[in-house]
């Protein structure tokens, strides 16, 4: 616990633009079928799930026309979903929920969902959790991501320690070269880009996290699920009705590549990197805009940054 509350201290950001980063527990679910009842379905019951376990912490979210802000006085004071998503008609849909006490903080209370829309672009759900929300609950995280892919049948996806991102100033110079920097000394937190991911992530999982999830048509490219069960050895496989997913360790990790000690604790996300490595994708744009000229000594996640970072538990590691 007190390596947690070390963590969060460390990375929790806070400007006079308000929260830029929070520490958290995420997940992500990438999907298709965007236009049908049976996914729009699915994802409100996940919604009404994570309602159930957090809607009490969320203050803020989305008008589904406009996009605009609107402050919550509890989950159900401002229209929901649940009240639109069943009647909505073909294009894309999307709607954002989070915690922050201003808009535009970065909070580990979050629920977002894009339907894209699009057939070559791939739809996203993610939330997030509080990183010791689990500790004391009976049902713990990988039987609530498992209950979730049962329901929404993702293509792929991954759970772990995140870096919760700023609703509005995540593209500041500031936040772009912390984010890089936090990202390239603490390997285990996952760095999401979701406008990015959204555009190229039909063509292959992410990579490697804490839970990695994926579908039927995944495992088959892997050699089937037999195959990466006996890859994974004694490392779990949750099964579910369309995929699995592989579990790497019994807790998930942070690293620290300032202590070779902590870092050594990344093993296991490297064995299942080096099971996924043939699906993995292997040339993601960049997530991460031009910094401005001041600023351009600084490191940022372009491409080829991106790319080197998304290859960080795999066997050749992240070539630059």
């Amino acid at each position: 616990m007190e390596q947690l509350q070390d963590i969060d201290q460390l990375l929790t950001v806070e400007t006079d633009n308000g929260v830029l980063f929070k520490i958290c527990l995420g997940v992500a679910l990438f999907f298709k079928g965007d236009q049908q009842q049976e996914k729009r379905q699915a994802v409100l019951e996940i919604l009404a799930d994570y309602r159930d376990l957090v809607g009490d912490q969320l203050t803020w979210t989305t008008n589904p026309s406009t996009g605009k802000w609107k402050k919550l006085e509890g989950f159900d004071s401002y229209i929901t979903p649940f009240d639109w998503l069943p009647t909505y008609g073909a294009g894309q849909w999307q709607f954002v929920y989070h915690g922050g006490q201003r808009r535009s903080d970065a909070d580990n209370h979050s629920f977002v969902v894009l339907g894209t829309g699009h057939n070559d672009n791939i739809s996203y759900l993610y939330c997030q959790f509080p990183i010791d929300f689990f500790i004391e609950r009976e049902q713990k995280l990988p039987a609530l991501v498992q209950q979730w892919c049962e329901k929404l049948k993702p293509e792929h996806g991954y759970a772990g320690f995140w870096l919760g991102q700023s609703y509005g100033y995540e593209d500041t110079d500031e936040a772009i070269i912390l984010e890089h920097k936090f990202g390239q000394r603490f390997p285990g937190i996952q760095i999401n880009g979701f406008s990015t991911h959204s555009l190229n992530l039909h063509r292959g999982p992410k990579g490697v996290d804490w839970l990695t999830i994926l579908s039927d048509q995944w495992l088959e490219r892997l050699g089937g699920l037999d195959h990466v069960k006996t890859e994974m050895g004694e490392l779990p496989v949750l099964e579910y009705n369309g995929g699995a997913i592989l579990r790497a360790g019994p807790m998930p990790q942070f690293g620290d590549s300032e202590d070779p000690e902590v870092n050594a604790a990344l093993a296991d996300y490297r064995r299942v990197a080096a099971i996924i490595e043939p699906i993995r994708i292997k040339d993601h744009q960049g997530i991460h805009s031009t910094l401005s000229p001041s600023y351009r000594h600084e490191k940022r996640f372009d491409a080829q940054e991106y790319q080197a970072w998304l290859a960080r538990f795999s066997p050749q590691g992240g070539e630059r």
